[in-house]
């Protein structure tokens, strides 16, 4: 029977959405830190420690700095990219005027500062390609149902009478399948035995189980 249909490998919800965190965790980690500068920053002047230009008539301006022992005890050399007003300003006065905030040295914005869109687009490329792929494990989660005629009604699967979940071969293409009945349409149920799905069309037989009830049947391939 494994010849007819390939096991449904499932994805969980779960895994799904921890990989949505692990995507927009640093966005929205950075978002956080804006916003807090926003309200929480104080306006400090760093020491300039260097500084550099595009020498090829570019736009690029870049300016390390240093803040105050009191702001960063630890002194570490802070960079950014800057305007070219920013880049003379601070050359010529050997300041650089920063928004810091006092419990995080990391989290800054020089004056001038040029901020970059890319994490913002390589995060969008990223949910784009993770929303493809749970299309595409839908679309194929359907395209893999078997197709089944039934042989009798389907009846309801009462606790204690097997595994709530099964999916046998009897013999002369026919099989017994069991499990929950996930979608029930016009002259038709599917049935989700856990590792894969069964359309059963009932034909003249009757579905007797409600929807997300154990169910089971016996039905054969169809024509």
């Amino acid at each position: 029977m494994d010849e007819l249909m390939p096991r449904r490998r499932r994805v969980s919800p779960w895994v799904v959405l921890a990989l949505a965190v692990l995507i927009n965790l640093p966005v929205a980690s950075s978002t956080y830190l804006d916003w807090r500068l926003s309200r929480s920053g104080v306006d400090v002047e760093a020491v300039l420690v260097n500084s550099q230009a595009d020498g090829d008539g570019g736009d690029g301006y870049a300016l390390a700095f240093r803040f105050d022992e009191e702001v960063d005890p630890e002194q570490t050399v802070w960079t950014a990219p800057v305007s070219e007003d920013a880049f003379d300003r601070a050359v010529q006065t050997e300041v650089v005027r920063v928004r810091v905030l006092p419990d995080r040295p990391s989290a800054y914005e020089v004056q001038g500062e040029i901020g970059s869109s890319l994490g913002w687009l390589v995060t969008g490329f990223a949910d784009v390609c993770l929303l493809g792929m749970v299309l595409l494990l839908r679309r194929g989660g359907r395209e893999r149902l078997l197709q089944l005629v039934a042989v009798e009604d389907v009846q309801r699967h009462l606790p204690g009478a097997g595994p709530r979940t099964g999916f046998e071969d009897l013999g002369a293409e026919t099989y017994l399948v069991i499990g929950e009945v996930s979608h029930i349409e016009d002259g038709a149920v599917i049935v989700d035995t856990g590792e894969r799905r069964v359309r059963v069309q009932l034909g003249p037989y009757d579905n007797k189980v409600g929807y997300q009830q154990p169910g089971r049947v016996t039905a054969r391939l169809s024509d």
